[in-house]
């Protein structure tokens, strides 16, 4: 599958014998399904082995938001994560995969104080 952001390629990674993702070997981004980004939430450590990229890269490509689902080829929706409003990803409509750039994940994973202070300043993302 290609990247949505990049040029790169999603390369198949796996942690542990239940968490199933694909991550661009150039950006770094990560493709997940819902389920399986729910399980790399609860799993001690994934977000090292698993979100590797440099964050701001991830900050960079974040501007691109006009991108196609690699699974099923349709538009990705823009939306942000309900606590941490500051945390951009797209969502397909179809199938419900999520990309999330590189260090999106570990701030995802992790909510603290600062992170509600960069909410308040971001601000909601912009309707399409």
């Amino acid at each position: 599958m290609e990247c949505p952001k990049c040029t790169g390629t999603l390369c198949k990674k796996t942690y542990r014998d239940n968490i199933c993702l694909y991550r661009c070997d150039v950006c770094a981004g990560l493709w997940v399904k819902p389920d399986a980004l729910e399980k790399m939430k609860n799993e001690w450590m994934a977000e090292a082995v698993l979100d590797v990229g440099d964050p701001s890269i991830g900050s960079e490509l974040n501007a691109v938001d006009d991108i196609n689902c690699p699974e099923g080829h349709g538009k990705m929706f823009k939306t942000e994560d309900l606590r941490q409003y500051h945390i951009w990803f797209e969502q397909c409509l179809t199938c419900h995969g999520v990309f999330l750039d590189a260090g999106e994940f570990t701030d995802l994973k992790y909510e603290t104080f600062l992170d509600r202070v960069r909410s308040l300043i971001t601000g909601r993302r912009p309707a399409e």
